[in-house]
């Protein structure tokens, strides 16, 4: 009988480590430590405006402007009336789901804080704010290389309205928020007037800054890579492709500064891992450009992005105008369903969002019918294991049959172990007396791994899993398992799986190789959230339970069918 090793196993585990070593490699690469003493605090909110003494003004597209064009790109000039200060109450407002805390200084926002929600899971907490620091809105008449301006912006509330306006290069520029009164939205009209007594070539934007921090993993044990929760991210949707910018990585200059012309963009802004905050321009075509500020890329740094749209030719006296809708609030499909169904590809759900859709829908409804997420994680664990059982069973079948006839395969490779092109003839010729088919026993569980990885990237991705408690020790189903419990029990049922699962032709060596593989797993899910170790358990726990049942009934018949 030949003793050595299948050179299949030996790639089989290879492969696993390496796979387990880039794993740890790309977690540290992407969310590195800080180093000792650097500064994780907030960078200027809000870059320096543009020196006094420029070049000559040009179009977006690089050519020289006319004078009158040059005009409105020139710096801006506060007005001649005196500003007056609103309060810190009338720049603020407010519907069922959010507080909108506005900045006059930067005619944008000075917190977004979402009531349905709190900051972390400890009692007395706060509720979410989605902004790190305040976030310059500006309207501007100079799209090519705008910085936000401050203190410069008149204001007026009226209602559930508020108006900041200033004017700039000869035009009167306003911008208004209506806060309509249910909802995580609400509208911006930006208004340019040409208070001048020429006509004008105006190309407009809107302006959105703000200084970002780039969120740290924490190593456990100071080996075990951890996870990034709620890592922010650039966002935007452009030509119906969705991208992602990490904000570490753009603002070292990792990835190019992204310029978009004349595409129909549908929303931009910033994606918080379980909440967003995105501008959507209703104007069919426009141009995106992303930016980002001098910064430190592990701690952050000042983010810009220009949306903006070529007017034409403006008369004096005559107004022009970009509109948009905002969005706060939370990642949540219903939601994105029932306000704008546009939004719904900011949810990342991975390469198979049609199934990862159906199965969010589908746990949401069972914690509304449990009223727990954890019961509703394992009722549809099991629904899916009963889904799949008769592949399951084909499988074992399968293996099972293959196992009962190793003997004798084993006779055939020693018999022509010095011959290997008649080895396996004589072992296909064998299978096909026996009506044997090696694959049968791995295609039928092909079907599965796609729903695998929809369902984990639901459970990593859902923000119905944060801050929601299961039972006794685990109070957060979005964040790892403190005391490592789940990861360690499913390890364990891991190495129990693999002992009543059928091997055939796998000596001695081989099994202790392949019982490696259930410690490199406990180690990889040892800093994800509880609530997909507790997926895993429970489809593993089930796999054990339906592999008994199937060798019970497998050795049962077996003399029945000798």
């Amino acid at each position: 009988m030949n003793n050595k090793i299948d050179h299949r196993s030996i790639v089989a585990i290879v492969l696993c480590v390496a796979f387990y070593l880039i794993y740890t490699q790309y977690l540290n690469s992407k969310y590195p430590r800080p180093a000792p003493g650097s500064n994780s605090g907030i960078q200027s909110s809000v870059p320096s405006s543009s020196s006094a003494t420029q070049a000559p003004a040009t179009t977006p597209d690089g050519k020289a402007a006319s004078s009158a064009t040059a005009e409105s790109a020139a710096a801006t000039t506060p007005a001649a009336a005196p500003i007056a200060s609103l309060g810190s109450a009338e720049l603020t407002l407010e519907n069922d789901k959010v507080i909108y805390q506005f900045s006059q200084d930067l005619g944008g926002f000075a917190g977004i804080q979402l009531k349905d929600f709190k900051a972390d899971n400890n009692v007395g907490a706060g509720a979410v704010n989605l902004l790190d620091t305040p976030m310059a809105v500006q309207g501007t008449v100079e799209p090519r290389n705008p910085d936000p301006v401050a203190g410069v912006f008149h204001a007026e509330r009226q209602g559930q309205s508020l108006t900041f306006w200033r004017e700039a290069g000869g035009f009167k520029i306003s911008q208004t928020y209506a806060v309509p009164p249910k909802g995580y939205g609400l509208g911006l009209k930006i208004s340019f007037t040409n208070t001048g007594s020429q006509p004008v070539e105006l190309t407009s934007g809107l302006l959105l800054t703000e200084t970002l921090r780039a969120k740290k993993s924490a190593a456990i044990l100071g080996i075990i890579p951890g996870t990034v929760r709620e890592r922010d991210q650039l966002i935007y949707n452009a030509d119906d492709s969705t991208e992602w910018l990490d904000v570490e990585k753009f603002c070292n200059g990792d990835k190019d500064a992204p310029r978009l012309d004349g595409v129909p963009v549908r929303y931009v802004g910033i994606d918080r891992h379980y909440f967003m905050a995105v501008f959507q321009p209703k104007a069919k075509t426009s141009s995106l450009r992303l930016d980002h500020g001098p910064g430190n890329g592990k701690t952050g740094c000042a983010l810009s992005a220009i949306n903006f749209d070529r007017q034409g030719t403006v008369q004096p006296g005559e107004t022009v105008s970009l509109d948009y809708n905002f969005y706060a609030g939370p990642k949540d499909l219903n939601v994105f369903l029932d306000q704008d169904p546009s939004l719904t590809s900011a949810m990342h759900l991975g390469t198979f969002d049609f199934i990862a859709e159906p199965l969010l829908l589908v746990i949401e409804a069972l914690k509304r019918l449990t009223g727990n997420f954890g019961v509703a994680i394992i009722l549809l664990t099991i629904c899916l294991k009963l889904l799949f059982y008769p592949l399951v069973r084909a499988s074992t079948t399968s293996m099972h049959k293959m196992k009962k006839l190793t003997p004798q395969m084993n006779q055939l490779k020693e018999r022509f172990k010095d011959d290997r092109a008649r080895q396996q003839q004589e072992l296909m010729k064998f299978m096909a007396a026996n009506k044997i088919n090696p694959m049968k026993g791995c295609l039928p569980v092909l079907p599965q791994i796609p729903v695998f990885f929809a369902f984990y990237q639901v459970l990593q991705t859902s923000i119905s899993l944060r801050h929601a408690p299961f039972a006794l020790w685990i109070h957060d189903l979005s964040a790892m398992d403190p005391y490592f419990v789940t990861p360690v029990l499913m390890g364990v049922a891991m190495i129990v799986q693999q002992k009543l699962t059928p091997t055939t032709g796998m000596d001695k060596t081989q099994e202790k190789i392949l019982m490696f593989m259930p410690i490199m797993f406990t180690v990889m899910m040892l800093t994800l959230p509880a609530g997909l170790t507790l997926y895993m358990l429970t489809n593993t726990v089930i796999g054990i339970a339906q592999q008994r049942w199937l060798n019970y009934r497998l050795d049962k018949l077996e003399p029945a069918t000798r």
